[in-house]
């Protein structure tokens, strides 16, 4: 405990209380999940490009070819999310 803490000191009867946070709606734990799934999905798509450089980097072209070909599959899933969450659902594209 620091030697500048007062024991003695009482609350203060006008500070006002503590408060509980208010439950979030649902739209509002839909975007929580997509920003999950987001975060989730970036990290695959930087794993999958650095396991393809390694693959291109010791020249084994099939594992290269096969995780080009994850990356590229993730990556546009990766995007449609990324979407969804700029465009709320519409049918924009973000520009690759």
């Amino acid at each position: 405990m620091s030697y500048r803490y007062n024991r003695n000191l009482e609350f203060e009867t006008g500070s006002p209380e503590a408060s509980v946070p208010e439950c979030n709606s649902e739209a509002e734990f839909a975007q929580e999940d997509l920003m999950r799934g987001l975060q989730l999905a970036s990290d695959t798509v930087l794993r999958l490009a650095t396991q393809t450089h390694a693959a291109v980097a010791r020249g084994d072209a099939a594992s290269a070819e096969l995780a080009r070909m994850s990356l590229e599959k993730q990556l546009e899933m990766t995007t449609r999310m990324i979407d969804e969450l700029l465009f709320d659902g519409q049918d924009h594209h973000t520009v690759h």
